[in-house]
């Protein structure tokens, strides 16, 4: 039975990672400029934003030839237009056979011995699914101070994941109801040689916060071989539980339900418990009670059951930042940034409902979650070289994100502490402990390693920037993004991405207004999503305001 849980895998169980339909639902690009660019922002990074691009870069003039303090206000507005696909199922439909074996022979001519129950029925192999069109809005700011003895100190605050989706029908089960929202904060602190070399350090102050909606259709079999059902449940590839005649005794006989025993059998066992002389005549020394007509009751149970998860979790956790830079001549500049792994340790509660419906019921259990999450560790390289006098840059960037070093999801319910509450059929006459001792029956490694498989990626974005040293400033870029999850999986939902960017910005005496676009073109043809129009899209629109002073 699906309540019979031991392992519950908890969607996108926190499925909170890195978000919005980037790669691996990481979004990199959070200033005007680094959405202009694609975040190929690094080595050419200037001004406000560079506390959280490039720390290091803090310390060289802005691309107006200024060393002032500065401040950036920007929002963003994430938009994934919806869309339909087709997933396999993974719902098999629930079915039971119950097997009751009597103290007597006699009994078993009249009261039923085996009875086959259909709970669900399984899903077509494929199934339909879409999405609404989403849309999240994110602020941030960005400072850092004028460079004075070479140290320059700044700050940053980014919504570096955030996302509020439905999916839909069928397909869209798996995740149907997610809210995720990270925040980091940063300030940070470059020294700066002569103008010529430059190093950088921020921490990372990150809280993460989601609540997630969702369904697994869990498969009927033992745990690791581990029969738990009881002594007669002998079939490894289904779950089973055994009943004694001390349990029935417990339900009663009025509440035993109508689809294991008809109201006439019922009746004729109420009448060996109430007529002694006829217990003794079909053999039986005494009829106290069921547990001296029924030996056993063994329900076996075939294929999934549907389980339907309510999780929230919330973290506070810290990593760093470190950068370096060098000016290459005159006009050129190589940076290496590294940003740490932030491990998380997500605290919050889940509420699991298993439908199994018929004669057994449904249950729902509510207990603590722990969620492990480890945000990875990025490291990039960036090169970037004016011409024309400083008034074209054009920037590389590579970046390679450690993906696979993990945890991406470990679960931890606390099922020792849990409430189990019998909520239809015959279990709600079971205590909590009942329930309890029944946990593990079903096997939620199929499902509890959605997160597994990742592989480490690498992005590569080119960047174009051009400057008129007055007033106005222009900005494209394309890139290319691997999705770090396995595509022939069903779990998180993404695929290789194709990035192309524009912007700009006009300055105004000490302010600066600016305005970009970014999209990402999503190759879903190796995904088991497979999308009506086999192209996602993810997009970006970004407005700032900043102010130098």
């Amino acid at each position: 039975m699906g309540f019979f849980i031991k392992r519950i895998f908890l969607f996108f169980s926190l499925f909170f990672y890195h978000l919005v339909y980037a790669g691996g639902f990481k979004v990199q690009e959070q200033s005007l400029n680094g959405t202009a660019l694609n975040s190929a922002y690094v080595a050419g990074a200037r001004g406000a934003d560079a506390s959280y691009y490039n720390p290091a870069n803090m310390g060289f003039n802005n691309d107006w030839g200024e060393n002032k303090s500065e401040f950036e206000l920007a929002t963003s507005l994430l938009q994934i237009p919806g869309f339909s696909f087709q997933v396999p199922t993974t719902n098999q439909g629930l079915r039971s056979h119950t097997k009751i074996k009597y103290t007597s022979a006699l009994i078993e001519a009249f009261a039923p011995t085996d009875i086959d129950i259909l709970h669900s029925n399984p899903d077509n192999q494929i199934v339909d699914g879409y999405t609404d069109t989403t849309n999240f809005i994110l602020p941030k700011f960005f400072y850092k101070s004028r460079t004075n003895h070479g140290f320059t100190f700044g700050a940053s605050f980014v919504a570096s994941s955030g996302l509020a989706m439905q999916w839909q029908d069928k397909g869209g089960e798996f995740l149907q109801d997610v809210f995720i929202m990270m925040v980091e904060f940063s300030p940070s602190i470059s020294y700066t040689i002569n103008d010529r070399l430059s190093f950088g350090f921020g921490p990372r102050i990150m809280y993460a916060m989601g609540s997630f909606n969702n369904v697994v259709y869990v498969p009927m079999q033992w745990k690791d071989g581990e029969n738990i059902g009881g002594a007669t449940c002998t079939d490894p590839k289904n779950s089973c539980i055994a009943l004694t005649g001390a349990d029935l005794d417990a339900i009663g006989i009025d509440n035993i339900p109508s689809e294991l025993m008809s109201e006439s059998q019922k009746s004729m066992l109420k009448n060996l418990l109430n007529n002694p002389i006829l217990c003794r005549i079909i053999g039986l020394s005494k009829c106290d009670g069921l547990t001296d007509i029924v030996q056993t009751s063994t329900t076996t149970m075939y294929g999934t059951t549907k389980v339907y998860q309510k999780s929230e979790g919330k973290d506070l956790s810290a990593g760093y930042r470190l950068s370096a830079s060098l000016r290459v001549f005159d006009n050129g500049m190589f940076s290496v940034v590294y940003n740490s792994s932030v491990p998380f340790n997500m605290q919050g509660s889940l509420e699991a409902t298993s439908y199994v419906g018929g004669a057994m019921g449904n249950v729902l259990t509510k207990t603590n979650l722990n969620i492990a999450v480890n945000m990875p560790e990025i490291l990039t390289l960036a090169y970037a070289h004016e011409f024309f006098n400083k008034k074209l840059r054009i920037e590389g960037v590579y970046e390679r994100t450690f993906w696979a070093k993990g945890p991406n999801f470990l679960v931890t319910p606390d099922f020792d502490n849990a409430d189990y509450i019998g909520l239809s059929g015959m279990v709600t006459h079971f205590t909590s402990e009942k329930l309890k001792s029944m946990v593990g029956l079903a096997d939620f490694s199929g499902v509890s390693n959605m997160g597994g498989g990742w592989k480490d990626t690498n992005t590569f974005r080119l960047g174009v920037t051009y400057t008129n040293h007055k007033n106005l400033r222009l900005m494209g870029s394309i890139a290319y993004d691997e999705a770090p999850s396995p595509q022939d999986k069903i779990g998180i939902p993404d695929s290789n991405g194709y990035m192309f960017a524009l912007g700009g910005k006009y300055k105004f005496r000490d302010f600066v207004l600016g305005v970009a676009y970014s999209l990402t073109i999503k190759d879903n043809r190796q995904s088991l999503y497979q999308q009506s129009s086999n192209l996602g899209q993810f997009r970006i629109l970004t407005a700032s305001l900043e102010y130098h002073w």
